[in-house]
Parts: C-alpha cells; sequence; structure tokens
C-alpha cells in the first residue's frame, strides 16, 4: 500500500502540470485534438444521453464507432471518463487530464509489482516503476488508444512467469490471467502496442518450449492465453474484423489498402535512426518514438547485467530489450524486415518504432536488479564510477568544444550538457551509497530522485500550454470559426455538410454532433468510398450534403447563404438529394466497373432508379407506375433512423446512409430485407400506400464479441477462485 501510494504521488507530482494547474494539456497535437478528442466527446454525450455507442452518425456519413478499434468504445477503464460529469456540454479537459495521468500510475502498479514478482526491493521495483511509466515510450507516446495498450505489457509477463513456476490449476489461472490481460490490451483501442507485445510474448515462449523439459504443459499454456485474450479481447476484436474486411485504411501511399492487402514494406512509418540512438541517455528530440531510458536506468542496467548475470531474469528481459530495440530500427534493422516478411498482420504495425516500448521495459527490469546490487560490494560498482566520470568529463568537455565553434546547435547541447550532469551526479550518489554519512536510504532517494529529473528533462515537449495569444495551438482550432459552427446548427436537420479541412481541420462532426460527409479518420467503409468515387461531386449530393463551408464555391451552382468576417462562407448546393427518398426501378449489375458505367450513361437518373451490384442480386420487380411520393424522417438518432413514407406505387426506399451489417429494416413493424441501394447506401421495398419503416443498428459482432469478453472474464475468475480453493486445502500457496 506505501509503495502504491508513492508512486501516486510521484505521478501526481511528476504530471502536475496537469493535475494542480490548468494552463497546460498533452492534447496540443493535431491527432489528439482533432480525432481522439472529438472521439471522446461523441462517446460522453452518448453515454450521458443513456447510450453505448456503437455506431457514429456524425463522420462520413456514419461508421462503426467500435469496428473503429481507434475511439476505444470498449475499454472498461474508459468509461467512467465518458461517465463522468460534463462541463457547459463539454468533456472535461481536466477530468481527461486526471485519467491520463490515473493510467500512468496503474502502468506503475503493474511494473511494480512484476519486479517484486521478480523478487526484487521494494525500493528497485518503485525505480523500476518510475522509470516504465512517467519516462520513454508510456510519457512519449500520449495518444491514449497505444498508451492504454502498452501499460499492460508488465502484467502480461507477471501472470506468464508466474504460470511457468506454479503447477496443476494454479498455472491453468495464471495462463488465463495473462491471455485475459492480453485481451483488456487489445480492448484499449489500438492494436499495435498488443502486437508488439505478443511477438515478444511468442519469443519468450519459445525459448521457454525448447528450454523446458516439460514441452507439453508448456505448450498447454499458451494454448490457454491465448484462447482467453481471444475471448477477453473478442468484444473488440470481432467488430473491428467485421469493418475491417469491409473497409479501407489509409497507410501512407496513395490509394488506400484492404485489409487482405498486406501493406507494402514501404508504406511503415520510419523507425529510429542510428542517429536517435544517442536519445537512449540523452533527452534529444524524437524522431518517431523515443528511445530515452536515460543515465541512471542504463546505469543500473549495466550493473544489473555485471552483477547478476546468471540470472535467468537478467538474461532473458536482457535479451527482450535488445530485440526491441533491433525492431524499432525499422529499415535498420535485417531482423525488422525478416519478422515483417513471416510474421502474419504484422504488417498492420506499421511503426516499428514504436517497439522501443519493449526495449525499455526489458531494460527497466534489468535496471531493478542493478538498483539491488548497488549498495553490494562489487568490482563493477567501482568501474562504473570511473567510467561515468570519464564520459561527464569527455562528453562535458566537447560538447563546450564544439558549442563555442557553434556546433552542435544550442538545444543539442544543452541537452549533452544536461547529460554529463546527469552522469557526474550518478557517480557520486554511487561511490557514496556505502560510505558514510550517506545511508543507502539517502543514496536511493537520490538516485529516484535523479531518475525524475531526467525522465522529465526528457518527457517536457508533451505537454504544452492549453492556450497560445501568439499561435492559435490545436486546442484553439476547436474555438474557431464560431459563427459559422452555429449558423449549421441554426439549420432545419436533417442534413450533412462539408468542411474545407484547411479551415476546420478537427472531427467537427463529432464535435458539435452535426452530420458530415467527411472525417479525420484512419478508416473508411469500403462500399461507401467505392460509392462516392464514382462521381466525388455528385454522389455527395446523394448523400443530403445541402452545406458546403469554405472561401470558394466547390460548384458553380452554389448559393452563399452565410459570411463571417474571418472570410470563411456557408454555401448551400440547392440540387443536394434529401435523406431518404423513392425509386421505381432497379438495376443489377455484375461489378463495381459496370456501376462506374451505368452511373455515368446519360439514360440513369440517380432520383428515379437505383442499382445493385454483385453477380448474385436479385432486383426486385413491379410493374412501372407513376404518381407521387414523399418521404419523411421522424426520427434520427445514433442507432435508429425512422421514416414515414406515402406512396402511390411500389418501389424503393432509400436513406443515404450507408448499409453495414448489424442494420435492420421494418415497414410498419414487420422485418424488411434492406438493400445495398448504389452498391452503399440502404434500400428497403415498400408497398404503395402510407407506412413507417424503422431502421437499428444491432450488430451481432458486438452483441456475440461482448457475450464471449463476459464468459472470457468470467472463466478466467472462476480458475482463479478454484485454484486459490485448492491451494488452502494442500496448504500451498496460490500464484495469482
Amino acid at each position: 500500500m506505501r509503495a502504491a501510494l508513492l508512486l501516486l504521488a510521484l505521478t501526481i507530482g511528476f504530471y502536475s502540470k496537469l493535475t494542480l494547474s490548468r494552463q497546460y494539456t498533452f492534447l496540443d497535437w493535431p491527432d489528439l485534438a482533432y480525432q481522439v478528442l472529438p472521439w471522446y466527446q461523441f462517446q460522453a454525450r452518448a453515454w450521458h444521453s443513456g447510450r453505448f455507442p456503437l455506431w457514429d452518425p456524425y463522420q462520413w456519413c456514419g461508421q462503426s464507432l467500435v469496428g473503429q478499434l481507434q475511439p476505444g468504445a470498449t475499454f472498461p477503464l474508459n468509461w467512467p471518463l465518458f461517465w463522468a460529469p460534463l462541463r457547459a456540454g463539454r468533456l472535461s479537459l481536466d477530468l481527461f487530464h486526471w485519467h491520463f495521468v490515473l493510467m500512468h500510475w496503474l502502468a506503475a502498479l503493474f511494473m511494480y509489482s512484476y519486479c517484486r514478482e521478480l523478487q526484487r526491493s521494494r525500493f528497485a521495483s518503485v525505480l523500476a516503476a518510475a522509470g516504465f511509466c512517467l519516462g520513454g515510450y508510456l510519457t512519449t507516446t500520449t495518444w491514449p488508444q497505444m498508451m492504454n495498450g502498452a501499460l499492460w505489457a508488465p502484467l502480461i509477463f507477471l501472470f506468464y512467469h508466474r504460470a511457468g513456476r506454479t503447477t496443476g490449476l494454479a498455472a491453468a489461472a495464471n495462463a488465463a490471467a495473462c491471455g485475459a490481460t492480453m485481451g483488456f490490451a487489445l480492448l484499449a483501442g489500438h492494436h499495435q502496442a498488443p502486437m508488439f507485445i505478443l511477438l515478444a510474448l511468442g519469443a519468450v515462449f519459445l525459448w521457454d518450449f525448447f528450454t523446458s523439459g516439460d514441452r507439453r504443459r508448456r505448450a498447454w499454456q499458451i494454448v490457454l492465453v491465448v484462447a482467453f485474450a481471444a475471448l477477453v479481447g473478442a468484444f473488440a476484436l470481432l467488430p473491428a474484423w467485421e469493418y475491417g474486411s469491409r473497409a479501407y485504411r489509409w497507410v501512407n501511399l496513395p490509394s488506400p489498402l484492404r485489409m487482405n492487402q498486406r501493406a507494402p514494406y514501404n508504406a511503415q512509418i520510419s523507425g529510429l535512426i542510428p542517429l536517435s540512438l544517442l536519445g537512449v541517455v540523452t533527452p534529444v528530440e524524437k524522431v518517431t518514438s523515443n528511445p530515452f531510458v536515460g543515465v541512471v536506468g542504463v546505469t543500473l542496467s549495466l550493473l544489473g547485467l555485471a552483477a547478476c548475470w546468471k540470472e535467468r531474469a537478467v538474461r532473458l528481459h536482457a535479451c527482450l530489450a535488445l530485440g526491441g530495440l533491433a525492431y524499432a530500427l525499422g529499415s535498420y534493422s535485417v531482423f525488422q524486415g525478416l519478422l515483417y516478411a513471416v510474421v502474419p498482420f504484422l504488417d498492420k504495425a506499421r511503426s516499428p518504432g514504436h517497439a522501443v516500448l519493449l526495449f525499455q521495459f526489458g531494460l527497466l527490469v534489468v535496471a531493478a536488479h542493478g538498483a539491488d546490487a548497488l549498495c553490494a560490494a562489487s568490482p563493477w560498482r567501482v568501474r562504473l564510477v570511473k567510467g561515468l566520470l570519464g564520459g561527464a568529463a569527455l562528453l562535458g568537455g566537447s560538447t563546450l568544444l564544439l558549442w563555442s565553434a557553434g556546433v552542435p546547435p544550442a538545444g543539442h547541447a544543452e541537452s549533452l550538457m544536461f547529460t554529463s550532469l546527469a552522469a557526474l551526479l550518478l557517480a557520486a550518489l554511487m561511490g557514496a551509497a556505502s560510505r558514510r554519512p550517506f545511508t543507502p536510504k539517502w543514496a536511493q532517494a537520490g538516485l529516484l530522485l535523479l531518475l525524475l529529473a531526467e525522465t522529465s528533462a526528457a518527457s517536457a515537449y508533451a505537454i504544452r500550454p492549453r492556450t497560445n495569444p501568439q499561435t492559435p495551438n490545436c486546442l484553439d482550432q476547436l474555438q474557431q470559426h464560431r459563427s459559422v459552427i452555429e449558423f449549421l446548427r441554426s439549420q432545419p436537420r436533417p442534413f450533412r455538410f462539408y468542411a474545407d479541412d484547411a479551415e476546420i481541420p478537427y472531427n467537427v462532426g463529432d464535435w458539435e454532433g452535426l452530420d458530415d460527409t467527411a472525417g479525420y479518420l484512419a478508416s473508411v467503409s469500403a462500399d461507401l468510398y467505392d460509392f462516392v468515387g464514382l462521381d466525388w461531386t455528385r454522389t455527395v449530393l446523394m448523400l443530403n450534403q445541402v452545406y458546403v463551408a469554405s472561401r470558394q464555391k466547390t460548384r458553380p451552382e452554389q448559393v452563399e447563404v452565410f459570411s463571417e468576417p474571418g472570410g470563411l462562407k456557408v454555401f448551400r448546393n440547392p440540387d443536394a438529394f434529401p435523406r431518404a427518398w423513392l425509386v421505381r426501378r432497379v438495376r443489377a449489375v455484375p461489378d463495381h466497373v459496370a456501376a462506374v458505367q451505368l452511373f455515368g450513361s446519360s439514360d440513369f437518373d440517380p432520383k428515379r432508379e437505383t442499382f445493385l451490384v454483385g453477380p448474385q442480386s436479385k432486383a426486385p420487380f413491379w410493374e412501372p407506375c407513376e404518381g407521387e411520393a414523399a418521404a419523411r424522417y421522424v426520427a434520427n438518432e445514433i442507432h435508429r433512423v425512422d421514416v414515414t413514407i406515402r406512396t402511390a406505387c411500389p418501389g424503393m426506399l432509400v436513406v443515404s446512409d450507408p448499409l453495414f451489417p448489424g442494420w435492420q429494416a421494418s415497414v410498419d413493424g414487420n422485418p424488411a430485407a434492406l438493400y445495398a441501394a448504389y452498391g452503399a447506401l440502404r434500400g428497403v421495398v415498400v408497398p404503395a400506400g402510407e407506412h413507417v419503416v424503422e431502421m437499428h443498428y444491432r450488430p451481432r459482432s458486438v452483441y456475440l464479441g461482448g457475450a464471449l469478453s463476459a464468459i472470457g472474464l468470467a472463466g478466467c475468475l472462476l480458475l482463479a477462485a478454484i485454484a486459490k480453493r485448492e491451494s488452502r486445502k494442500s496448504g500451498g500457496r496460490y500464484g495469482p
């Protein structure tokens, strides 16, 4: 308990700009302010209206929220944030900051528990936990969906370690807990960190399998790990698989890819470069990921390697750290290219630099062993002290000489001088650790403070002011063009709009609760994207794009209806389609190529007819008929659309929302088939007369995934309870 409170105090103090001040934020980055914050705002608004959001109607005409993974809708630890009180109808940034900080504290608790499991002292465990949660990857990777998946690494390895040293039901319970923890990492929102953790866990398993005398037991344990990871993660995995198989994703190429298309190697976001390895000990500006561990962490890990090499945990985690660093080097590492080529789905993790998570995790575990060996009489401690003094003198002296000559730049020179000073202070602490008047506790406190100073210097750039009077930052952009937003909000609904992303770069649909025909997303429904690609000018009109916010007209037919003093205007498309209309003719085309030809032909009128795409498509047929038809929206909610239709002739009601698995329709309360009108939109056949058409989003993938996750958690808890009872009966010690 004392260690947990100490780590909580350290975490709150480290992030004092977020916890004790309202002047700073970690959200001043485009992806966070423009994408993640609007996602969270939409979900918080949905939670407060009594709904668990599964579908996002505000981006790209409607997309599966759960299937996109990154919004983190299925992560239970996000739910208290969404349910927390709103401030003026908005998600509270203060509560968001506290949530961010408490997630780091959770990472510290996991790392502390793992080091204690490896029989490290309380001080060594606190030191490693502080380094893990306050430095390196978890501090400089501020995307919540990535950070929330990465923080489970110590707990995953903790349960795997316990599964290896226990037998019987205890081993099974620990293996199940290991898998369940991996499942939580998958629920967190992004697949990248869990994939790297799973890759590392697989390497450790292979090591254990081929060096263990009981391979059958090891094999059954990994089967349990995989099974419970799949079960607990199913709440996110099943909807993600359903959505991913029907979506395009952008992968740094001119054209998006489908999930079954392997991302080419050159589509990766570059990893570390050799020069950035200097950032392991020096707080220099990151390239794509920050490998920083610091002088304290690196020195203690060297001491741990030298003094504790015979311990299996040291060798294992040293190899884990080396492997993570080798992978993080990306194209500079043959090792990474080989794994990229042969490991299934690894191409989906396109940022090899994020593997520094494994490097820092493994190195800090070794550093915990070094911290315990610090006060022991060892020739290695003396050698390291001499090495630190020599390195500090060499680095500081050469930096001063180069700085005086104008090389390196001042910012880098300050970082190098900081490293030189840290090395000098660490040498003094290590030298005084076993001498009077210093006691081991004083030396330990000094080491912890020095570690915090280093991590604070390395992560300072991640926390920025909330507002910038000189240059508007990303959060300030959310408050720009308020008059345009208020004009759109005042217009009668339903309607969709498009905003020039050079003027309004954020996901204004989610942020303001307005229906957008575009959005700041990493993926989009393939059918909808193909439909828009039929003719980018005409199809957006069919999607009910009534308004366009830009400085200039995008079509000659547009009419200016609003202008703000800054020059941004709102134009109306007078020929935009309504949200729903009736067509009297349905054609069938064999493929997308034929659909493009038909849509571009002069005899095709999308206001009166539609088409279905696919060799098996059977177009409904009725006798030609002329007569009036009128459709009116009654309800347009997150998971529900109601339309009243009055028609003199039978036909197909088309709603300009994308058709996706999970949407169900009924006509006058009777189930009705949904057709992919124009290859993408929702179509329902209605007879002549007056009818009420209802559409509800009830995705089986989400319901089945949620049930499997609940079964996985219940099974894990049941195994733990049975194993604990058996352990008590036999007088043994239960692992978990």
